[in-house]
């Protein structure tokens, strides 16, 4: 009943300790990464449904990356807390070995690495693919919101367009210019619709002209009705810019052989490092369990993990050219990135397991 208690008690203490860190800096990294682009892609003739998910669906890669330095950090403001209040000397003096109350940080750990690679492996995977379905709508509603009667407004890479009035998503007496290498297209009608077509987004201008200039000289026409595409790419990259780089590859993906096969190096390391996460989350977590009940002070206990997370880290973005042009193979890339953190832990293991009570 006694152990049953303590185990109950450390788990408390530690796991909630863990989740506030956790919580608390998935929500301020959310929030900075949000307040930064959210503004470039939302507007006021956006669906709720899609702001909804441009604003919440980042959090889930965030929380993601966040986890495992977050938890490591977490385990050890508790370890501070308890080791200022004297409970682990009085434990140790109650005759209870260093590695018997390492237990329940060990369970923790366990459980906070299966949460790392539902996030990473699943989760995240599911909220690029929503994001990204969500392009076209978003790059409708971007035009819709962003045209002011009277003014310009950009409608994709290259492309502006002027109008009188506006009636929900239809301009009237519009006037639309792109400019590209090929040349200068300008278009005049009396109405400008927004739709879609199988392609994805269109523009149909209805009862106007055309002038288009060239290398080869100038071009100018009437039309009763001109469908012209509405370029998602800028739209495009503003999203991915809100998440981590990662691939569009589904769920299933990693534990597919012939998807793996089929895939370019530098996207089977990208796919391959969605396993990063909980590899770090059970790294880091067991070296800040050993070192929490060790009898290091606790601004060295900090030092060691920031260096062992930093190292990690660096290391996974040094090996990352190498792997993604196929010189070294991207699970041995994960791996060997993460050996120093796994040297790290064998050290404060074997310490924690031969220290004994007094």
């Amino acid at each position: 009943m006694a152990t049953r208690t303590l185990t109950r008690h450390l788990m408390k203490r530690f796991g909630l300790a863990a989740l506030a860190v956790v919580v608390g800096l998935s929500l301020v990294a959310w929030v900075l990464q949000v307040v930064r682009t959210a503004p470039e892609v939302l507007t006021d003739a956006t669906p709720w449904p899609a702001a909804l998910r441009v604003l919440l669906l980042p959090l889930v890669p965030i929380a993601a990356f966040v986890l495992p330095v977050a938890f490591a950090g977490g385990l050890l403001l508790a370890g501070r807390s308890l080791r200022a209040e004297g409970a682990f000397e009085a434990l140790v003096g109650c005759g209870i070995a260093p590695r018997r109350i390492a237990q329940p940080l060990l369970g923790l750990a366990l459980v906070a690495t299966a949460a790392s690679a539902g996030l990473s492996l699943v989760g995240e995977p599911l909220a690029l693919g929503a994001l990204r379905d969500d392009v076209p709508t978003l790059a409708a509603s971007m035009l819709a919101g962003r045209v002011v009667p009277g003014s310009f407004a950009s409608a994709g890479p290259g492309t502006d367009v002027y109008a009188e009035r506006r009636s929900g998503d239809v301009l009237g007496n519009v006037l639309l210019v792109r400019r590209g290498p090929e040349g200068s297209l300008e278009l005049a009608a009396r109405e400008l619709h927004l739709g879609r077509d199988a392609g994805g987004n269109v523009l149909r201008l209805r009862d106007g002209s055309l002038r288009r200039e060239a290398a080869d000289g100038v071009v100018t026409a009437t039309f009763a009705e001109l469908v012209q595409p509405l370029g998602a790419d800028a739209l495009r990259e503003r999203i991915w810019a809100m998440l981590p780089a990662g691939l569009a590859a589904g769920p299933a993906a990693p534990f597919d052989p012939a998807v793996l096969g089929s895939m370019a190096p530098r996207d089977r390391y990208l796919l391959v490092r969605r396993w990063a996460p909980p590899l770090q989350c059970l790294l880091f977590g067991l070296l800040a369990a050993g070192l929490v009940l060790g009898r290091r002070p606790a601004g060295w206990n900090a030092v060691v993990l920031l260096a062992v997370v930093a190292v990690s880290h660096a290391a996974l973005r040094l090996l990352e050219p190498a792997a993604a042009v196929g010189i070294v193979v991207p699970a041995t890339a994960v791996l060997l990135a993460h050996l120093p953190a796994a040297l790290a832990v064998a050290g404060v293991g074997a310490r924690l397991y031969l220290t004994r009570a007094v």
